[in-house]
C-alpha cells in the first residue's frame, strides 16, 4: 500500500489552542477521526507560534492532550514551527528532552534568532541563532529553513548543510509568493542534499483560486523534482481545515488528509513510477530521518 510521510501540519498547536477552549477530546474527535481513514502514516507535527505565549508549557499541554496510541503504524516526529517564544537554549535543551528534533527558526516574524518572509530583507540570522543552530547539529535535529527570508535561507545554508529540510513551499517560477522558493533557493538546497516538501496550501499554488488544483500542484512537482531530483523532494501539506476557515485554504478536491489519496492517484496518470511516487511520498524523508520518531 502507497502511504505519505506529511512532513508538516499544526497538530500540536491545534490540540494546544482547543485545550485554551476547554476541548481536551480535539486530538481524539478531529484528527484520529482523519488520519485514521487517510493514507498519510506519518508526519512532522509542530507547535505553531503565530503570538506570544508560554512555549514550555504549550507543548506539554500538547503532549499531555495527544494519546498518540490511538494511531495504529503511525510515526510522528515533533517540531517547532517558530522559536519566537523559546526564551533560551536552556529551554531549548528542555524541549529537546521532551522529544522534539526538528525546528524552524521563524514563522513570517522577526525574533532574536532569525528573520521570516515579513522581516526586514537585510537582516539575517542572529548571534544567538547561530548558537541554536550550533545546539541542533549537535543534537542532530532537523533544521527546517521554511518562512525565513532569504537572507537568514542562505546564513542557515552557509554554516550548515546537516539535516536540512524546507518543509512546505512550492516553487516561486509558478507561483510569485513570498513563501515559495525561487529556482536559486531550490538549486541551494539540491546543493545541499536538502530535502522540499510541496505544499497544498492553495496560494502557494497559484494566485488565482479556480487554478488552485491537482494539476497545477502537480505542476509545482514537475518543476521541482526536475531540479531537485526525486530523491529530494517529499510532501508538506500543511492542512488547514482545522483552523475553521469556511473556504478551504488548501485545494477544494483535496481539503484535508483523508482526501490524500487523491495526490497519489494523480502522480500515476501523469507519469510517475510506482517508485518515484513510493519516494516522494513516503521514503525519502522516513529513510533519512526515522531515527528521529517519537518514542511515544
Amino acid at each position: 500500500m502507497k502511504k505519505i510521510f506529511d512532513i508538516h501540519t499544526d497538530i500540536l498547536y491545534d490540540v494546544y489552542t482547543a485545550y485554551l477552549k476547554n476541548d481536551k477530546n480535539r486530538f481524539k474527535d478531529y484528527h484520529v477521526k482523519q488520519l485514521s481513514n487517510s493514507v498519510i502514516k506519518g508526519g512532522v507535527w509542530t507547535l505553531f507560534s503565530p503570538d506570544e505565549f508560554n512555549l514550555l508549557e504549550a507543548l506539554k499541554i500538547s503532549l499531555d492532550n495527544i494519546d498518540f496510541n490511538l494511531l495504529k503504524d503511525f510515526n510522528v516526529i515533533l517540531g517547532l514551527e517558530s522559536l519566537r517564544n523559546l526564551k533560551s537554549l536552556e529551554d531549548f535543551e528542555k524541549i529537546y528532552n521532551l522529544g522534539f528534533r526538528h525546528a524552524m527558526l521563524t514563522w513570517n516574524e522577526e525574533n532574536e534568532y532569525a528573520t521570516g518572509v515579513a522581516g526586514n530583507p537585510n537582516r539575517g540570522v542572529t548571534k544567538k541563532g547561530f548558537k541554536v543552530l550550533d545546539f541542533m547539529i549537535e543534537k542532530d535535529m532537523i533544521i527546517d529553513v521554511s518562512h525565513l527570508n532569504e537572507k537568514s535561507f542562505y546564513d542557515v545554508l552557509n554554516y550548515t548543510n546537516k539535516n536540512v529540510i524546507a518543509s512546505h513551499s512550492n516553487s516561486k517560477n509558478l507561483c510569485n509568493h513570498r513563501r515559495n522558493l525561487s529556482l536559486e533557493q531550490l538549486k541551494r538546497l539540491k546543493d545541499a542534499d536538502a530535502l522540499v516538501g510541496l505544499t497544498l496550501a492553495g496560494a502557494f499554488i497559484d494566485k488565482d483560486q479556480n487554478n488552485r488544483t491537482i494539476d497545477q500542484f502537480l505542476n509545482h512537482l514537475d518543476e521541482v523534482v526536475s531540479i531537485m531530483s526525486v530523491n529530494n523532494v517529499c510532501f508538506g501539506f500543511d492542512f488547514m481545515d482545522y483552523f475553521g476557515n469556511e473556504v478551504t485554504s488548501n485545494i477544494e478536491s483535496v481539503p484535508n488528509a483523508t482526501y490524500a489519496h487523491k495526490i497519489l492517484e494523480a502522480m500515476a496518470k501523469r507519469g510517475y513510477s510506482d517508485e518515484d511516487i513510493r519516494k516522494i511520498a513516503h521514503d525519502n524523508f522516513y529513510n533519512r530521518f526515522s531515527h528521529l520518531i517519537y518514542n511515544k
